[in-house]
């Protein structure tokens, strides 16, 4: 598989060990959550929480930290159906260990090898019929939510947080009940699984009895997203679609979900024809990136098309999610790119924008300009 080289795409910088083998430890879940260097970062249903113009979190000893009361009421219900969003009014899950502070004095350590700051992300749900009250958290509800255009301007790292969260956070929030038999389902190995409360073994499950299954584990809905060129990288499709950006006319590549027994590859090859009608057998992934909205991962790829007068026609006629779709020039793309100043959209000719460096798709469109660039060179 072909890679992009450099920094991580937006959303996928990974500044946490997520030391997945101990979420089912409950004394390290327990010992993280009572660390005073413990950081969390809280949501109010669904929404993460804006300080000044940047991510807010909070640690377990901080002054005046809505926190410590929150936790009492938490560990003693933890891997019990107490714990569902409906009695507790919180959702948690544990998302790592900050790398690059294992040396720092009062640092978590744990076994003596898994050093560095535990991070949690929490959202809260509560009322008055909730284990923890609208009151427990009335600070947190005087704060701004973060704005998508804010998350958009956050560093990296930041955003790599924020989505880590908000993906395991939007999952707790809409399984509630097993879907075998019914039965309520709560989370379990610090929010990172949920398993069927029915204990009676007379009554069947065939969730809960199987031997294998994924029901209890976080969803990730895979999505396949290709940058479309010609073979000697001269020419790339991109395409506008119906849904509007504002005021904006947005050419970007080609995406769509994949679906069960699909290849990364026969997918990206049936949206393309699906979409624009092109013809596309050689497919190579380039690089992914997690996107929070809600749960996706996108596949960056790259099809090469051979142009031979049938191939390359544009035809939308097909399942019409298009607007529009036009083979440009590369090396236009590629002076739009090295204009570009890096934030927001890519100004392209006309009244074009294409989308900026915190897409995939930005990504994509720049692998297909060095390429074509790198080739010129060598001719």
């Amino acid at each position: 598989m072909s890679t992009l080289r450099g920094a991580s795409t937006f959303f996928g910088c990974e500044t946490l060990n997520r030391v997945s083998f101990l979420r089912e430890d409950v004394e390290f879940v327990k010992n993280t959550l009572t660390h005073g260097s413990t950081t969390f970062v809280p949501f109010i249903r669904g929404e993460a929480l804006s300080s000044n113009g940047s991510l807010y979190s909070i640690k377990l000893d901080e002054s005046q930290s809505v926190m410590k009361p929150v936790v009492n009421k938490l560990l003693p219900i933890l891997n019990t159906s107490a714990s569902r969003l409906r009695n507790s009014g919180v959702n948690l899950t544990f998302l790592g260990l900050k790398q690059g502070e294992d040396s720092r004095e009062g640092v978590f350590v744990y076994r003596s090898q898994y050093k560095g700051t535990p991070y949690y992300g929490i959202d809260f749900h509560v009322d008055s019929d909730t284990l923890v009250k609208p009151s427990d958290i009335a600070p947190l509800t005087k704060m701004p939510l973060l704005d998508r255009e804010t998350i958009f301007e956050m560093d990296n790292e930041d955003a790599s947080i924020y989505s880590h969260a908000k993906m395991y956070l939007d999952w707790l929030s809409k399984y509630h009940f097993c879907p075998g038999c019914g039965s309520p389902i709560y989370p379990v190995d610090a929010g990172t699984k949920l398993q069927c409360s029915n204990a009676n073994r007379e009554v069947g499950c065939q969730v809960r009895d199987a031997r294998v299954t994924n029901v209890y584990f976080p969803r990730t809905d895979p999505v396949v997203i290709t940058a479309i060129a010609s073979r000697d990288f001269s020419r790339i499709c991109l395409a506008r679609s119906k849904r509007k950006h504002g005021d904006t006319v947005m050419y970007s590549t080609i995406a769509g979900f994949m679906e069960p027994a699909e290849t990364v590859e026969n997918a990206s090859r049936r949206e393309i024809w699906e979409e624009t009608g092109i013809r596309c057998e050689d497919v190579a992934m380039i690089t992914t990136q997690p996107w929070p909205y809600p749960v996706n991962l996108m596949i960056g790829c790259l099809g090469l098309v051979d142009a031979n007068g049938v191939n390359e026609v544009i035809s939308l006629t097909h399942d019409e999610e298009l607007l529009d779709a036009q083979w440009f020039s590369t090396e236009d793309v590629s002076k739009s790119l090295e204009a570009y100043d890096g934030n927001g959209m890519v100004r392209f000719k006309d009244s074009i924008r294409l989308p900026g460096s915190t897409a995939v798709a930005f990504h994509l469109i720049k692998h297909v300009c060095d390429k074509y660039k790198r080739r010129q060179a060598s001719l």
